[in-house]
């Protein structure tokens, strides 16, 4: 389909001219009509050829914040989007980001794209639930609430992903300095101490004998046990990679007694945020539940999903669908059918959504309170371990020094 530009008059008096995408003349004249505006002059322009390379990459999630922030406040208050994607783009950090925005706006400028079909062209920087959400906002007329709504799910976004580092980096920050702790003792101070004990003691305390074992197998093994360890990580991600085998694993995340639950509340709060954010952007129900199982992280919970899709487009009702999977809470289903029944779906979805971000929080303090003591029972065993076995040698020593006089 070819490239028009045009010069028209708008309802206002101005003369405009842009690019818009149409079979025939007639047809960028009716459309000018319809949107209020009166064609003064139309010129076919081939489409230009696609560059073989375009830029694509993940971005950070605060630089693409900062972007969707200043679009949708620009888009409300009516500057032009080209005005705005020129604007923005000399405002960014990131270089990626930057170039990529620079070819948005040259695909609308100069090809006549849409902002969706434009951002489509970059997957990796815009995945799919951007573009179909913007999507459904321009088919709508409401581009300003679809990426105010944009703008509320990665601010969401970044505050759970805040609470997930912070679940996480306690646990982590106490394995690291236990993990220190042994080698500095079993790698260093151990060795140093084994000669004088030996030729004071005929017989070591078992607790001696361990750590002492320990300490040869790390110094004569330590590259074989960093090198299995090392396997052992890429082997998990592997079977992380496979369908059946990473479901599984999943699976058993879910069941795990005090992660378990917080990973289940984390996956239902992305769970009702995207299909709310899906279904107040206009999205219908059937192609949301396909988005939000693509994005859901825990393969357990996105069969689920998949399961309710194919029971809805069965016949089934959401609710009953919902509600035939344990895997979802009550809170859930009863938001589902509360909605469905007072024909107000996205006020219910939002409640549930409420719910949860006071629960993930709620759940991040529970994870941390029952892993503290389990943290600090394996720390206190591994320093009591090598206390023991450095003090109880030392003690014999005394004794039978005492026995001598």
């Amino acid at each position: 389909m070819p490239n028009y530009w045009y010069k028209a008059l708008t309802g206002a008096g101005t003369v405009e001219q842009g690019w818009i995408t149409a079979p025939d003349e007639a047809e960028v004249e009716e459309r000018l009509r319809a949107s209020g505006s009166f064609l003064i002059e139309a010129r076919a322009k081939e489409k230009p050829k696609t560059a073989t390379t375009v830029t694509d990459g993940a971005v950070p999630r605060k630089q693409l914040l900062a972007f969707m922030e200043y679009l949708a406040s620009s888009v409300q208050v009516g500057m032009p989007l080209l005005t705005t994607l020129s604007d923005v783009e000399t405002r960014l950090e990131n270089r990626r980001l930057r170039k990529i925005i620079g070819e948005v706006r040259e695909s609308i400028s100069e090809q006549g794209r849409s902002l969706s079909e434009a951002l489509a062209m970059h997957p990796r920087a815009f995945p799919d639930m951007y573009v179909t959400t913007i999507q459904a906002g321009e088919a709508s007329g409401r581009l300003d609430f679809v990426l105010t709504q944009l703008v509320a799910y990665l601010d969401w976004q970044e505050t759970i992903s805040g609470q997930i580092r912070q679940a996480t980096m306690y646990p982590m920050i106490v394995l690291g300095a236990i993990g220190m702790l042994i080698l500095i003792l079993i790698g260093y101070v151990f060795p140093k101490i084994i000669p004088v004990l030996q030729s004071r003691t005929a017989e070591l305390p078992l607790p001696t004998k361990i750590v002492m074992a320990a300490s040869a197998f790390l110094r004569a093994e330590g590259i074989i046990l960093l090198v299995v360890l090392v396997a052992s990580f890429l082997i998990y991600r592997v079977m992380r990679s496979r369908p059946t085998l990473g479901k599984f694993m999943d699976g058993i995340q879910l069941r795990m007694p005090i992660v378990g639950d917080f990973v289940r509340n984390v996956n239902m709060a992305r769970m009702v945020t995207y299909l709310g954010l899906f279904y107040r952007s206009g999205v219908e129900i059937i192609l949301a539940l396909t988005l939000v199982e693509r994005m859901i992280a825990n393969r357990v919970v996105a069969a689920a999903v998949n399961r309710v899709r194919l029971e809805i487009e069965g016949g089934e009702t959401m609710a009953a669908a919902f509600g035939r999977n344990p895997l979802f809470p009550p809170i859930i289903v009863r938001s589902v059918a509360l909605g469905e029944t007072t024909g107000q779906l996205d006020e219910s979805l939002a409640r549930a959504q409420t719910f949860y971000e006071r629960e993930v929080p709620s759940a991040v303090r529970r994870m941390i309170t029952a892993l503290q003591p389990a943290l600090i029972m394996v720390m206190g065993s591994v320093v009591l371990l090598v206390a023991l076995a450095m003090i109880l040698p030392i003690l014999s020593i005394y004794q039978s020094i005492g026995v001598r006089r």
